[in-house]
């Protein structure tokens, strides 16, 4: 800086100046300022060019993703990789997806949606089911070979509801499979089913909370588990989840030992199933199952289904007290559980940064095939597809009740149903945000349903 340059700035600022010292002090300060200011440009302009630099090759991983995915993927990958499958390599670990599966379906846990989670992946992956005859009940509590649906004793998956037998399944599901269920918070559970089995028309009431008292004073339930395994209609509802699995309620209210009993079924329940979910964290769960058996994002996806309008509760202590004191041995399994679930958790490097992604994913997927909703089953909210949604396969299969998917194939399947039959079975599936006989037949399920949901958020086509 010169001393015409300096004089200049003492003259602007208004600065005193009345000798050479003070001149060379101001020269000093402004010089200083000056290398400060060109510092602060160069990191501007540095700043910048890391940004950019960091863009571009934010860019060119996801292309090399896809092409090495395309190359080198040790799982399946669709036919045009995009978006999903880039996002599938980060979490990609070196596995084999489970190709045979058991799941002990429980009620009023999110079951269904699970269900429905493993029969799309049965139809995308082309894995057998284990299915009944046409035309099944999704209530068959125990077993039979009798029920199996002809020329098929053995198959990949078993996904509906039956009182657990370990033997019978897995002498009818190929070997190496694995078993998982899913359970809830047992008092939670209650409320849930005894509204949705409508049992408050069996107790009438002004409150659904006194229905439930109702039901308490009837029918010797003071006596249940103490003197008689018996309960009249507690079916689905009272210790539902643990009868799901194969507790023997007669063998436990003879036992001599009846802690012992119960002790004795956990340590065999923790043995046979390499998995339960828990329901008050069932995205976690969904990641959690991904990850154990080598699934993909889509694999997982889900809409909500079987959801009631009016949700019913109940604030009274007492109330939840007897319902948690008859729901003892379900809350002595979820307990169990719960903690060992959490300890599966705790051994998954990164999961939850997973589930965010997943919950993204997930959220996208749903705005992609929903435009809304009106009352559906038994007074649970159904979905309205949007125009995509109803031509995806993923979106119509996520939206389809387990019983009506189960039927279409086994219509489609099942030998012994007549060819002739099949326009008059196809009649009775005609909802447009169902699948419908055609569609099960013939529909394309190549097609990606996460890169349809990302389709216009990106300008690159890969």
């Amino acid at each position: 800086m010169t001393i015409r340059d300096v004089e200049h700035w003492v003259e602007y600022l208004d600065l005193p100046a009345k000798s050479p010292q003070q001149f060379r002090m101001y020269e000093r300060s402004l010089n200083q300022i000056l290398q400060v200011l060109r510092r602060i440009k160069c990191l501007t302009y540095g700043m910048f060019l890391i940004t950019c630099t960091t863009l571009i090759l934010y860019l060119v991983r996801d292309v090399m993703t896809v092409h090495l995915i395309s190359q080198q993927a040790s799982f399946p990958v669709r036919r045009r990789p995009g978006f999903a499958a880039a996002i599938q390599m980060e979490f990609h670990r070196e596995c084999t997806p489970q190709q045979n599966i058991i799941f002990t379906k429980t009620h009023k846990t999110g079951s269904s949606t699970i269900t429905n989670i493993l029969l799309r992946y049965g139809e995308v992956h082309n894995k057998t089911q284990l299915l009944y005859k046409y035309p099944s009940s999704t209530e068959y509590k125990k077993l039979d070979p009798e029920r199996l649906m002809t020329g098929r004793p053995t198959a990949n998956i078993f996904a509906q509801h039956a009182n657990f037998d370990h033997g019978f399944l897995t002498s009818h599901i190929y070997n190496t499979s694995k078993t998982f269920t899913i359970l809830r918070s047992p008092v939670s559970q209650f409320l849930s089913a005894f509204s949705f089995f409508e049992k408050t028309a069996l107790y009438p009431a002004e409150t659904f909370e006194e229905s439930i008292k109702l039901f308490f004073k009837s029918h010797g339930h003071d006596k249940y588990l103490t003197e008689s395994w018996f309960c009249k209609n507690c079916g689905m509802l009272v210790n539902a989840n643990s009868v799901d699995m194969g507790f023997d309620l007669e063998g436990y209210v003879m036992s001599q030992d009846r802690d012992q009993f119960l002790s004795d079924f956990l340590d065999k329940a923790s043995k046979t199933w390499d998995l339960v979910l828990i329901t008050e964290y069932f995205d976690l769960s969904l990641v959690l199952l991904k990850r154990r058996f080598c699934l993909q994002f889509e694999d997982i996806l889900y809409l909500r289904s079987l959801e009631r309008i009016k949700k019913e509760t109940v604030e009274e202590p007492y109330t939840l007290a007897k319902i948690a004191e008859m729901q003892k041995l379900d809350i002595a399994l979820y307990e169990h559980f719960n903690a060992t679930f959490w300890r599966e958790v705790e051994k998954e490097e990164g999961i939850f940064e997973e589930l965010a992604i997943f919950q993204k994913l997930n959220k996208q997927v749903q705005s992609f095939c929903v435009q809304g909703s009106r009352v559906g089953y038994q007074g649970t909210y159904a979905n309205v597809l949007s125009p995509e949604g109803r031509k995806n396969f993923q979106c119509i299969a996520m939206n389809t009740r387990c019983l009506n998917f189960i039927r279409l194939m086994e219509a489609r399947d099942d030998t012994a149903v007549p060819r002739s039959d099949i326009p008059r079975i196809a009649e009775d599936y005609t909802d447009p945000d169902s699948l419908n006989y055609n569609q099960i037949v013939h529909m394309d399920r190549t097609e990606n349903v996460i890169d349809l949901a990302y389709k216009n958020r990106f300008r690159f086509n890969f």
